[in-house]
């Protein structure tokens, strides 16, 4: 699916993940609008267990407005699913698909321009994601704060 995707492996714990993912959608201007956590319906429905696996219906509505204006069968594609799972390391793999794979846009100019327009901004979600964990500064602890202020009164 490599071919028809935008993803990235993410550094984070799960839950941790999810909520930067959901203010990077935000900061990018879209709105998640489903939520669907896999991991507990698949126990419920099929009593089947997974690994935390989130799927995010995401719009951003201007945009699906004026596609749906030009094209309403596009709508067979809305939401966007920005999808979250949980790697056996720890890390998270973050993924939504390439429109550009997805929207054969290339009778319809304006459709294409908005549907790249999108990509990109979908592209900055997974790359805010990803680099979130380079902004995790460790805390010093209790020993080393008291050693610091030892040695500044020393100085």
């Amino acid at each position: 699916m490599e071919h028809f995707s935008i993803s990235a492996l993410v550094k984070l714990p799960f839950e941790r993940a999810l909520r930067e993912t959901h203010q990077a959608l935000k900061d990018e201007g879209f709105v998640v609008i489903t939520e669907i956590d896999l991991q507990a319906q698949l126990a419920v429905k099929a009593n089947r267990q997974i690994r935390p696996y989130t799927i995010l219906g995401v719009w951003e509505p201007s945009w699906e407005y004026e596609a749906l204006n030009r094209e309403p069968d596009i709508g067979l594609l809305m939401p966007s699913h920005v999808c979250l799972w949980e790697n056996s390391d720890g890390t998270c793999t973050l993924a939504t698909a390439d429109l550009k794979h997805l929207c054969h846009t290339d009778e319809n100019p304006p459709l294409a321009e908005a549907a790249r327009a999108i990509n990109a901004r979908l592209r900055a979600v997974v790359a805010s994601v990803q680099a979130a964990w380079m902004t995790d500064t460790p805390q010093p602890s209790a020993h080393a704060k008291g050693s610091e202020t030892e040695a500044a009164k020393a100085g």
